[in-house]
């Protein structure tokens, strides 16, 4: 189990070198402060919301409305403080308890009607998303108040805030899930849920709390983008979806939930925002980004999918029994 642990955390590793030597030989520029920076914001960005995705995916689910919560986030920040610094903690509290009802509608779906969470998360990502863009007529607007940028473009010791914020997280979220009775829980939870509850788990319980958690964490990543930007734009935060899945995948986390470290997310995260940037640097559209990420999950789904197979080592057959000597 432990070599297992170590070469799925070494997949994201060699393809983050990978990475890096192609980016050198093809972009010399590539090794500066500037996309360094661009790196750090985008790992910051797509990790907070990996990090929710990640305990979603360990209990078995999956969380395809953390971009609407981001885009809905953005509003609510918008049209209830106007840009005005003095109303900003009225807003933000406003997109905490929108973000709190979209997790615990995901979690009343999955938990309480038996809706397949991909089903249940992708209505409620259509639902949010159809708010936004009724309310936005599908084009950028609203005033993000200048309070909120230090969040999205501030630096601390040179390093963007966003990256700070997630790894903090990681690492508050890595030692709950590998130190804490609750850690024990959710991977109980994910790995046999049946046996869970036989053992006094309260799995349903356990499941929302995951969904919720992620809604927060999408929420957190709609202040640092929002931030960032500077205005409404739902258009933006939709590829969320996509790059949370992915960077949990590609660091290792199962679909099928109960196995996966926040390490491994955390290589994957690192893997993807590198990936993501030099496809910038080489002015690739979104199609060609999208291409080559889903190509990346579909290669990471299968090496998962095939250590799986391999066979266990089998204990040695005892020998036959000696012949009795005959005199």
């Amino acid at each position: 189990m432990r070599a297992r642990q170590l070469a799925a955390g070494a997949g994201p590793l060699a393809g983050l070198v990978l990475v890096l030597i192609l980016a050198a030989i093809t972009k010399p520029g590539f090794y500066s402060t500037g996309v360094f920076e661009q790196i750090a914001f985008q790992a910051g960005l797509i990790g907070i919301t990996s990090l929710g995705q990640t305990l979603v995916l360990l209990v078995g689910g999956i969380d395809l409305s953390i971009g609407a919560v981001i885009g809905l986030t953005t509003v609510v920040i918008a049209t209830s403080s106007d840009g005005v610094n003095g109303r900003l903690p009225l807003a933000i509290a406003l997109a905490i308890g929108c973000g709190l009802l979209a997790g615990l509608v995901n979690a009343l779906l999955v938990v309480k009607r038996g809706v397949p969470p991909f089903v249940a998360t992708f209505a409620t990502f259509v639902l949010i998303q159809g708010a936004i863009t009724a309310w936005t007529r599908g084009a950028p607007s609203g005033t993000i108040p200048g309070g909120l940028r230090n969040l999205g473009i501030g630096h601390i010791l040179g390093i963007p805030v966003p990256a700070w914020i997630f790894a903090l997280l990681a690492i508050v979220i890595g030692l709950v899930l590998g130190r804490h009775v609750l850690g024990r829980m959710l991977y109980a939870t994910g790995y046999n849920a049946a046996a869970a509850r036989l053992s006094g788990v309260r799995t349903t319980l356990v499941i929302g709390s995951a969904y919720v958690a992620s809604a927060l964490l999408a929420v957190l990543a709609g202040l640092v983008n929002a931030g960032y930007i500077g205005y409404v734009d739902a258009q933006l935060s939709r590829s969320l979806n996509l790059d949370s899945v992915a960077a949990a995948v590609i660091g290792g986390i199962a679909l099928t939930g109960g196995r996966g470290r926040i390490w491994q997310t955390v290589g994957g995260v690192l893997l993807l925002a590198t990936l993501l940037t030099w496809l910038i640097q080489l002015g690739a559209g979104a199609g060609a980004q999208y291409t080559v990420e889903g190509a990346v999950i579909v290669l990471a789904v299968w090496l998962q999918n095939r250590a799986a197979r391999q066979p266990k080592p089998e204990a040695a057959e005892p020998l036959p029994p000696a012949e009795p000597v005959r005199a």
